[in-house]
Parts: structure tokens; C-alpha cells; sequence
């Protein structure tokens, strides 16, 4: 489904601008208005990890104008496998700090708000409801339903992605989506899953292990679904699940419907 356009166009691009970007411009649906657009766009990732990793690099480079990164851990070396965005050197960093230190490298231009923070209950609202768009890249159920429930009713779009192991799901859900001819039925995580699973199914990837190259593949899905979205440009993954299996090298479509409608 074609969407329309989530963020309004900013300012004419700079000359900088236009050298960094030089390779979108040419883009049939993307082009100088759409970059406007990225450029004005407020986008939060929730996760600055194997998925939040790639994502960040991925929409810092495509010229996001606001990034904002909740995280409350430190990197650890651990970490270095699969979160690409981080480095030895920044061994016992806030993931957050780490992550807007890597971002003003690649572009200074980009205005990063540092939550260092635990996305909870209690602050999900006033963290998220100043965004156009969330990412979600976090690794546990609980922040996965808060992160849905709260853009939910804040009606903002969330770029969801999940891995384990080797395998791999990415998805859009938005309680109030919009195409050019006007509002259609919202999804949200609810629909796909309506319910976390019991925690005693709960698996980490500490104990089944995660490939860190699919986490940057995967990233990657979810940054080119942000500048979709963002930008209008082709047809975002709302109402379809993608699964990838890396080991197999396919990748399958599932889609998802309104729980509301037969």
C-alpha cells in the first residue's frame, strides 16, 4: 500500500547538502524534495544495538534531521559482533552517548537527543510524542507492546524489526496511516501478535546466539522503510511481514490485517 508522505518538506537544501546527498537526488522517488523531507524528519530508535546499530547509520546517512536514541546500557565488548555502531574504544559508554558521538562523525548537521533512559510506563509518552516516527530495535517483549501501545495512541508509525538466531521479521505498524486519497484501517503489533508470549518462552540471545550480519541486513530494512515512509516514496512493508532466513537466503511475505476484520 503507497502511503503518503509522513513529514512536510524543510528549508532548500544547502550546497553541503547537495554534495552529501548527491546520490539520492537522482532517485526517480526520492529527489531534492524528498531529501527536504528527511531533512525535516524527526525520527526516535528505541535499541542502540544489533538492530539500532545499522538503522542509526543507515538514517544518519540518509540525512534525518533529528535522531533520538533511548538506551540506557553501556556498550560491552560483547556487543562488538553485531552493534556496528559502536567501537572498543567506547567499552563501558552509555549506548546512547556512544551512538551520538558515531552520528555528529558521520554528519554534523544532525541534531541527536540522548535519552539515556529506560523506555517505561512512566515516560513513554513524553519521550516518543515529540517524534514523527519510531523505530523499534529493542531485544524484549514488555518495551516491544510499550513502544506499540504508546505509538498507538500517539498515532505514530513504528518501523518494527526482530531477530534470533538466523532468522529475521520486519514490519510497519500505524494505528492512523494515511495515503494520498485519505485515512485507511490502522495495524499495530496487536494484530500480528495479540499478546506476548508466556515469559517461560522467552529466549535471549545470549542463550540461542544472533548472526551480526543479519542484524545489519535487517537494520538496513529498517532504515530504507523509515526514508519510505518519511518520504512517500514506494510502498512501505504496512500490512505485510517480511521473514528472512539468512542461512537459506529467502525471504517470504505474510500479510497482516486489522484483528477487526474477518
Amino acid at each position: 500500500m503507497k502511503l503518503a508522505p509522513l513529514v512536510e518538506p524543510g528549508p532548500e537544501l544547502t550546497a553541503s547538502d547537495r554534495d552529501r546527498f548527491a546520490r539520492h537526488l537522482p532517485i526517480p522517488e526520492l529527489g531534492e524534495l524528498a531529501q527536504r523531507r528527511l531533512r525535516a524528519a524527526r525520527v526516535c530508535v528505541v535499541g542502540a544495538g544489533g538492530l539500532g546499530s545499522p538503522a542509526l547509520l543507515y538514517l544518519a546517512a540518509a540525512g534525518i534531521g533529528t535522531l533520538g536514541v533511548v538506551d540506557a546500557d553501556t556498550v560491552e565488548v560483547v556487543n562488538l559482533q553485531r552493534q556496528v555502531l559502536h567501537s572498543t574504544e567506547g567499552v563501558g559508554v552509555l549506548k546512547a552517548v556512544s551512538a551520538s558521538a558515531r552520528i555528529a562523525e558521520l554528519d554534523p548537521a544532525i541534531d541527536v537527543i540522548v535519552h539515556a533512559e529506560r523506555l517505561e510506563a512512566g515516560n513513554a509518552v513524553e519521550i516518543l510524542s515529540g517524534y514523527d516516527l519510531v523505530v523499534d530495535a529493542v531485544d524484549n517483549f514488555p518495551t516491544r507492546y510499550l513502544i506499540s501501545d504508546t505509538c498507538a495512541g500517539l498515532g505514530i508509525p513504528v518501523v518494527w524489526g526482530a531477530v534470533l538466531v538466523t532468522r529475521a521479521q520486519v514490519s510497519v505498524f500505524w494505528s492512523r496511516p494515511r495515503t494520498a486519497d485519505g485515512a485507511v484501517a490502522g495495524i499495530t503489533l496487536r494484530d500480528l501478535h495479540p499478546e506476548p508470549p508466556p515469559q517461560e518462552n522467552w529466549v535471549t540471545a545470549a542463550q540461542v546466539g544472533v548472526l551480526g550480519a543479519m542484524c545489519g541486513q535487517v537494520g538496513a530494512l529498517m532504515a530504507n522503510e523509515v526514508i519510505k515512509l518519511v518520504t512517500g516514496a514506494g510502498e512501505p512493508l504496512f500490512g505485510r511481514l517480511m521473514y528472512l532466513d539468512t542461512m537459506a537466503a529467502t525471504a517470504a511475505e505474510v500479510p497482516i490485517r486489522p484483528r477487526s476484520q474477518p
